[in-house]
């Protein structure tokens, strides 16, 4: 069977490699297969056109159940099984040249987020008006190539990027603790948030990244349950999530050179793995305490806590 060299395109870029494209249907369609499995089960139009695919076998394809339309111009390959990531990516493809996950749904797959996924949300390069259904797209002049990466082979706005878009519509708490999961799983600094600030001068929010960035908050019901103790036995609060010699400590009091870290069984796989980082944490220096000792020998905790917190100046707490 005679065929041709073709090189496919997903998302605006090109795909590694090229395809020998056969010129039977047969062969036409594992052409098509193949760009779908390097996108989720999802291929676009323009890229069936660019791999030599005409429209008229995109129609009958569409006629006989071996493409099924998800977005205008974007189709999934064979079925239509439910696949959070085949979503996102069909919501890229459908949004233009350039466009990225972008906004909440990014924060999701980026894992700042927790909960319910949100819905496609895509940051296209342009001025031009356009709408999909089911989509949100947030039209920009300029997309910065360093506020965009490749996660599990969808394009998305990076880290620092998403804290942007969200800072202007989020509350300063919730933001506070996507601030805080972004150090967690990415080790994003403020000056990575500074460097992208500055690519972008005239987005709003950046104020109030800024302040969240430097903002104490918990992040548990042990966390609060911990600071309620404190309080009732009138000990001097602490700064809690901050970064102490580039790792986040639950809680914090600076002129004491005090670090308290609290655990509980519910993030360890087992009994002994749970007794293990408590014991590992006491040996750093660092006094821990679990769920136990604060719920249930709260007023034990307090006093062994008392003379070591007595020279502590409460006004020294405040963030600088």
């Amino acid at each position: 069977m005679r065929g041709k060299n073709v090189t496919l395109v997903a998302q605006g870029g090109r795909i590694s490699g090229s395809w020998h494209l056969c010129s039977g249907m047969r062969g036409r369609f594992a052409t098509t297969a193949w760009i779908a499995s390097r996108q989720h089960g999802r291929v676009a139009w323009r890229q069936l056109v660019a791999a030599g695919i005409d429209r008229h076998t995109i129609a009958r394809w569409l006629v006989d159940g071996r493409l099924r339309a998800v977005h205008e111009g974007v189709y999934a390959v064979g079925h239509v099984a439910p696949s959070l990531d085949g979503d996102y990516m069909a919501a890229v493809l459908a949004s233009g040249e350039g466009a990225v996950l972008s906004h909440r749904a990014a924060a999701y797959k980026l894992d700042l987020l927790r909960g319910p996924p949100p819905r496609s949300e895509t940051t296209v390069p342009t001025t031009a008006h356009r709408r999909r259904p089911g989509i949100v797209i947030h039209r920009v002049r300029v997309l910065p190539v360093l506020d965009t990466t490749t996660v599990d082979r969808i394009r998305i706005t990076t880290v620092s990027r998403v804290l942007l878009d969200l800072a202007r519509t989020t509350p300063r708490t919730h933001l506070t603790r996507l601030c805080h999961e972004a150090w967690v799983h990415h080790r994003t600094t403020p000056p990575m948030v500074e460097a992208c600030i500055a690519r972008n001068p005239h987005k709003p929010g950046a104020a109030k990244l800024r302040r969240a960035l430097g903002t104490d908050v918990t992040l548990s019901v042990l966390e609060d349950a911990f600071l309620e103790l404190l309080a009732t036995q009138d000990l001097p609060k602490p700064r809690t999530n901050i970064d102490q010699h580039g790792d986040k400590v639950d809680c914090r009091w600076p002129r004491l050179n005090l670090t308290i870290e609290l655990v509980t069984f519910r993030y360890h796989a087992t009994r002994q793995g749970f007794e293990t980082d408590v014991a590992r944490r006491r040996r750093s220096g660092h006094l821990a305490y679990s769920y136990g000792d604060i719920t249930e020998r709260g007023a034990r905790t307090a006093a062994e806590l008392r003379p070591l917190l007595r020279p502590y100046d409460d006004s020294a707490c405040a963030p600088s």
